[in-house]
C-alpha cells in the first residue's frame, strides 16, 4: 500500500505478467494550487488520490481487460484499412507508461460523456498520435480511449 507519494513519481505495476515502472500523474484539482494556477513539479498526491491508487494498483489487471483494447485497437486499424490484430500482439501493440488520476476534476462533460478517475496510460501503434487511456470510474471499468480522454 502506497501511503504517499509525489505527482510524477513512478509506482511497481504488473502489465501483462510483468513488472513494470508507471509514472503517476494528478489531472484532476490537486494539481491546481488555491489561485488555480499549476503546482509546482513534485507536489504531494492528496490522500483521494493516493486511495484511489491503491484501489487500482490491488484490483485491475490489465489482462481482464485483452479484448477492450484489442477491439479499441482493431477499431482504429479498420479506420485506415489495415490489418487486425490478436490479443497476443497486445504486449507489442501497446506501451503503458502512465497513471493518470483524475480526483475532483471533470467527471462528466454537458453531453454525459463520463471521464476516468484513474486510468492506464501509453502509446499504441494503431495510434501514434493519440495514444491509449484504458479508464476506470467507481471501480468500475468504464473503457478504451485515445489519451486526450483523461487530459
Amino acid at each position: 500500500m502506497i501511503k504517499s507519494l509525489k505527482n510524477e513519481e513512478s509506482v511497481p505495476v504488473n502489465l501483462f505478467g510483468k513488472q513494470e515502472e508507471a509514472v503517476v500523474f494528478s489531472t484532476g484539482s490537486n494539481q491546481f494550487d488555491e489561485n488555480g494556477d499549476y503546482k509546482k513539479a513534485g507536489f504531494p498526491l492528496s490522500r483521494q488520490e493516493l486511495d484511489c491508487l491503491n484501489w487500482f494498483l490491488e484490483n485491475v489487471d490489465i489482462r481482464d481487460y485483452k479484448k477492450e483494447i484489442m477491439a479499441y485497437c482493431n477499431e482504429r486499424y479498420e479506420m485506415i484499412g489495415d490489418e487486425q490484430i490478436t490479443e497476443a500482439d497486445l504486449e507489442s501493440e501497446i506501451h503503458i507508461f502512465a497513471i493518470a488520476v483524475n480526483i475532483g476534476g471533470v467527471s462528466q462533460s454537458k453531453d454525459g460523456f463520463l471521464y476516468p478517475e484513474i486510468s492506464f496510460f501509453g502509446d499504441c501503434e494503431c495510434d501514434p498520435e493519440h495514444g491509449i487511456c484504458i479508464g476506470f470510474r467507481d471501480k468500475k471499468f468504464l473503457g478504451v480511449e485515445a489519451q486526450d480522454w483523461t487530459l
